[in-house]
């Protein structure tokens, strides 16, 4: 094999052109592959960051509440007594839990009004709120850095934290007055909440957030501390999600609490409908985090389609290019292929050793243009671009261009290109192996 492997590079280095162009094409569309896998890959990693902060946990437990037929809150009475019993079924791979208390409602400011969920949270047990929440930060004609407020405030009776597109929106700032009108179990209510903080938008999901303390929502709603809204439990692993929700399932209704039928859709999707069904009292209602960022999903798919069948055309020309290349090679090595059959050369090892040929160009080709990709991907997010479109952060869920690439994806793009080349050079190999040698000398002469 290592005679093989000699021949074959040195065929490879004797047509140098030819290699060099072929090899240049394969390195691209490598480098293109993990430029686009890269995108979808951090556009997926600021979303799950992003909305299991914010808005999901990565399985979420909601109280829904109905006093009559037509009209249904959010509330989960109970909330210590589900608390334990998740605990008590997670066990181990239960990482954390926090408990908000959330309404909807319109929340009125200086120039306009806008409809959003208003969280009440406990700050102190937000750890991962606190790691994707930044205040806003301006630099002023003097060159001085101002912050625009604390997330300390939230401590504070009566102060919101809101998105910085919320505040432009509501032509607002730190210090002003809004106020926030919903409806509760016992009718419509007002308050005025003062603007503590502004923080940086983190995509679409932050258009439809702000926060609060939770005792702000509960003295809002005017009810009893054991009743909340939701649940947002964090595992050590997301991906057991969707079993660890079937275990919870189980857990609650052994526990004599009444649940919803379970959909793989967020709960925003199904409101109307588990409005207008025939029920009174209390539902829980149970999600994990992909139900609820299914229709992010969207732009992923988008990006990989767009990302495969680009892969899919510029495979079909190399496959193509390389098909032409071994064949051409195999007419210009006649007589050369007939030496080596005439000194007993087997017509199989004759196809090995063209396939290997184009299994060289593919593998080294393609590892180089994984190379340069992976630099260039954690080049490009080391230097944290800034994304200034509005339109971009709030579709990226990001204000920074956000590329991630995994070591293994990169193999997997080698692997793949190295097999789609020796593929492509099979039909031509195995032509050339069928030249016997009198062909070859009635070549050469």
């Amino acid at each position: 094999m290592e005679l093989y492997l000699t021949i074959a590079l040195r065929n490879l280095l004797q047509a140098k052109r030819r290699t060099l162009l072929l090899g240049s094409a394969i390195a691209l569309v490598t480098f293109i592959h993990i430029g686009l896998q890269s995108v979808s890959n951090g556009y997926m990693d600021g979303l799950v960051r992003g909305a299991t902060s914010i808005a999901t946990g990565h399985v979420n437990v909601v109280g829904l509440y109905k006093h009559n037929s037509s009209q249904m809150y959010p509330l989960l009475k109970d909330t210590e007594k589900v608390k334990t019993l998740i605990e008590q079924t997670l066990g181990e791979d239960l990482e954390s839990m926090v408990d908000r208390n959330s309404i909807m409602g319109r929340l009125i400011g200086e120039k306009r009004s806008m409809y959003l969920f208003l969280q009440g949270i406990n700050l102190a047990n937000e750890t991962n709120l606190r790691n994707v929440l930044k205040p806003v930060q301006l630099i002023d004609e003097n060159g001085i850095t101002k912050t625009l407020g604390s997330l300390d405030t939230l401590d504070q009776p009566n102060n919101v934290v809101l998105f910085n597109a919320q505040a432009k929106k509501l032509g607002v700032n730190i210090g002003d007055v809004v106020a926030f009108n919903s409806k509760t179990v016992v009718g419509t209510n007002v308050v005025n909440l003062t603007v503590g903080a502004i923080v940086e938008d983190i995509g679409m999901v932050s258009q439809f957030y702000s926060f609060t303390s939770r005792e702000m929502v509960r003295k809002f709603m005017l009810v009893d501390d054991d009743v909340g809204t939701l649940i947002l439990i964090y595992l050590k692993d997301r991906d057991k999600a969707a079993d660890k929700l079937y275990s919870l399932r189980k857990t609650l209704e052994e526990a004599d609490f009444k649940l919803t039928d379970y959909q793989a859709s967020s709960l925003y999707r199904r409101w109307q409908n588990l409005e207008r069904q025939d029920w009174l009292g209390q539902r829980v209602d149970m999600t994990t985090w992909e139900d609820d960022i299914s229709e992010a999903r969207i732009v992923i798919n988008s990006i990989r389609g767009i990302s495969y069948s680009l892969l899919v055309i510029l495979s079909i020309i190399i496959a193509i290019g390389i098909m032409n290349t071994i064949w051409i090679s195999a007419r210009e090595r006649t007589n050369e292929i007939g030496c080596i059959r005439a000194i007993g050369m087997a017509s199989r090892s004759v196809m090995v050793l063209f396939m290997l040929e184009a299994m060289m160009l593919g593998f080294i080709s393609a590892l180089a243009g994984g190379i340069a990709g992976y630099i260039a991907v954690n080049f490009i997010s080391a230097l944290e671009i800034p994304i200034q479109n509005e339109a971009m952060r709030i579709v990226l869920f990001a204000n920074k261009v956000n590329l991630k690439i995994e070591l293994s994806e990169i193999l997997m793009a080698v692997g793949a290109f190295s097999l789609i080349t020796s593929l492509a050079a099979l039909l031509p190999s195995i032509k050339a192996a069928h030249i016997q040698p009198i062909q070859a000398i009635n070549h050469f002469e």
